[in-house]
Formats: structure tokens, sequence, C-alpha cells
């Protein structure tokens, strides 16, 4: 029996380590990176690698406040806008001179503020937030064309060479602010009590309200963090390009959810965790770089992060379905 038991316990603790999304989508990022380094000679170098690195700052701030929103329940397509916003505000105060820890300020006050917005209208305006963040989204975005008069904003000075184009054992120092930003995360959702209490929402808001959790202080907690993210994504985007144009953050929306659901996080709520969000972020900002690298038009690589989405969500829904079926197996054994 002892020379049983040893061995049962690998298995059993190998096909553990196999059902977590985390090791699944890193393996998939490992199958992709290693695809498209045979598909093209240049997407291996270290200078791709720093690039991608560099072009995936925004995303993945971005990515670690929707993470938290839709541990929640909830789902934020402003963020895109909100950087955007950000990003014209941070740019024309650099412009006048204003001082650089000033500027960090009040890039994420506004971020904050407008996360805040879009929490009071789902807690006590009781409107969706699909609905929130979508009317939202449009408002933010005509407000950016109006501040940019159809023209770009130009001309923006550097905060700091060093942070903008330096890097750290190889990595930009802008993809060490995002780990920074990550490791933050992790902390407050695994071990302060208002990450225990996001969870506890996005799995059943009401028992967690039943428990006497205070909900509306988690999901304003939520919103008002991924639009401070925002704020500080908008900030490292004049950063990189000093400049802002109309269709800044268009995209970077649908980018985010892609990277916390291929992450690992369940779309309904209640699961996820920012290291599966990291993953996804790498996941679609090499899936991008290397679809670039081969060619391929801009309108297959949404297409791609849609195809991801799907397969995410559905592989997620079907493990969902089979623990149900295997809780309802036990319950009845017991019985």
């Amino acid at each position: 029996m002892s020379a049983v038991m040893p061995g049962r316990s690998v298995r059993t603790a190998i096909l553990h380590l196999a059902a977590q999304r985390e090791v699944v989508i890193l393996g998939l990022l490992v199958a992709e990176l290693a695809l498209f380094a045979l598909l093209s000679p240049n997407f291996a170098s270290l200078l791709n690698i720093q690039t991608v690195l560099r072009n995936s700052t925004e995303l993945g701030i971005l990515a670690a406040g929707m993470t938290i929103v839709i541990i929640q329940g909830g789902i934020d397509i402003s963020v895109g806008s909100v950087l955007g916003i950000v990003a014209f505000v941070a740019g024309t105060a650099l412009i006048g001179g204003v001082p650089a820890i000033v500027v960090v300020l009040i890039a994420l006050a506004v971020g904050a503020v407008l996360g805040l917005l879009n929490g009071l209208l789902v807690t006590v305006g009781r409107v969706p937030p699909i609905i929130t963040t979508l009317g939202t989204m449009s408002l933010w975005r005509a407000v950016i064309f109006l501040l940019l008069g159809g023209q770009f904003l130009t001309g923006i000075p550097s905060l700091d060479l060093t942070i903008e184009r330096g890097s750290m054992l190889a990595m930009p120092y802008s993809f060490v602010l995002v780990l920074v930003v990550y490791v933050v995360i992790w902390y407050v959702m695994r071990f302060r009590v208002i990450g225990r209490t996001i969870y506890a929402v996005g799995n059943n808001e009401e028992a967690a309200r039943l428990a006497g959790l205070d909900v509306t202080r988690a999901k304003l907690f939520s919103y008002v963090t991924v639009g401070a993210l925002a704020g500080l994504a908008g900030l490292t985007y004049t950063m990189r390009l000093h400049s802002v144009e109309i269709t800044v953050g268009l995209d970077l929306a649908l980018q985010a959810i892609a990277a916390v659901v291929i992450g690992g996080a369940s779309i309904t709520g209640g699961r996820g965790t920012v290291v599966g969000t990291l993953i996804g972020v790498l996941f679609v900002g090499f899936l991008r770089n290397g679809l670039v690298l081969l060619g391929v038009p801009s309108l297959w690589e949404q297409a791609a992060l849609g195809f991801f989405i799907l397969a995410s969500a559905s592989a997620d829904h079907i493990m969902e379905v089979r623990r149900a079926a295997r809780r309802l197996a036990s319950t009845a054994g017991v019985a």
C-alpha cells in the first residue's frame, strides 16, 4: 500500500496542476511563441520581445483593473475612452509645464473620478454595468473628439527619458511598472478583506449581502480601481508616444477583456487571478505582434481575439458544468 500511494498522490497532483487554467494558458503561450519563432525569423529577437513588452504596457495595466471588475461580476468597456481622456489631460499639463509628480497625481485622480462615476451609476443608479460603461464609453469618446478638435495633440515633453526608454535586466521599465501593479493587485485580492469580498460578490451577490458584506463598497472599489489604472495607462501612453490622437485607446477594452478571459477569469464573476491575466496579456501581445510580422491584416487580429474569447468562455462553461456534476454526484453519494 505504501508503495502505491505515493504514485497516486503524484498523479493526483499532476492532474490537479493540469486542471489549472493558468497552467493551460501558459502552455498555449509557450506554443504560440514557438510557432511564431518558427514562422518569422525576427520574432524571437531581443529587440522584438522588448518592443512587445513595451507596447503591452497600457494593455497590461488596464487588464489588471479589468480583472477586479470581472471577478466582482461586472465589466467596464469604457476603459479605453478613460485612457484617452487622461492622455489628453496629462499631455496638456506636461505641455503647460506642470511638474511631473503633479501630472501623475492628476492622471490617477481623473481616472479614479471617471471610474467612480461608473460605480455610482451601477450601485446607486442600478444601471447594468454593460449599459453604464457602453454609455460612458461613447460619451468620453465624443469628449476626446471635442478636446482634440479632430487634430493630434503633439509636442508633449518627456517626463524622464531613462524611465521611458530604459530597461532593467533587458526588461523595459514600463513593463516593470506593469509587474509592480500586478503584485499590488495580487496582494489586495489575496490578503485584504476587500479582495475576498470582491470574490464573494462575484460568486453570489445576494449571499454576500446576507452575510453582512459591504457589496456596494466592493463594487465602488472595483470601478474606482480600474478607473485609476486607466488613468495610469493614459499617462504611460503619453510617456511612450508623446502625442494623442482621436483613436487613442479605441480597441484596448476588447483586448483587456480578452486577456482577462483567456487568462482564466469567469466572465460571470467569482473566479480569476492576476497571474492568469498577466499570462493572458502576454498571449494577446505576442499574438498581435506575430500576426503583424507575418503580414496578416489587422481585421484578422480582431477575429483571432474574438475566437480566443469565445473558446475561453466555452471552456470555462464546460468546466463549470463538470464541477457542478461532480458536486451533485458527491452529494448523491453522501445521501
